[in-house]
């Protein structure tokens, strides 16, 4: 979350999952402490412009390209053709950061597919993408 203040940007930490000793305790370190980091501003913005066509009414060739450029930058960490400074602030986080913060992105955008979707049976190739970068996210990200 970002707020506005003073004329400057100041981004809030919120933790990604409360558990309840982190509740308790207020206290993070290690692993937890890392949850509260933000990520950069540009990654930010680069998820939202990702997630932006989604939430329009009308699917089309549009989200097929931010399903690419999600498995590019995501999935196979492809960072070419990427803006400088947002190459620089991804290079700049853990992979796993930027995996964590795409992941409530991703479940939106698949969201608005699988609603535009209902009662068609073919499975267009942007969900079958989206579906198949979360299967990523679940089950193989964290032993890369």
């Amino acid at each position: 979350l970002q707020h506005q203040h003073q004329g400057t940007v100041q981004l809030l930490l919120m933790p990604l999952s409360s558990t309840a000793a982190s509740v308790k305790s207020n206290k993070w370190d290690g692993e937890e402490g890392e949850e509260c980091e933000s990520v950069p501003l540009p990654i930010q913005t680069f998820l939202w412009r990702q997630t932006n066509p989604f939430l329009g009414a009308k699917i089309g060739k549009l989200h097929e390209a931010s399903c690419v450029t999600f498995e590019r930058v995501v999935v196979q960490n492809i960072l070419h053709g990427l803006s400088p400074s947002l190459s620089d602030a991804i290079s700049s986080v853990s992979r796993w950061r930027l995996v964590r913060a795409s992941f409530p992105h991703l479940i939106q955008c698949c969201g608005a597919l699988l609603e535009a979707n209902t009662g068609q049976r073919p499975l267009s190739n942007s969900i079958q993408k989206i579906l198949y970068i979360l299967h990523w996210m679940i089950l193989d990200s964290a032993a890369e």
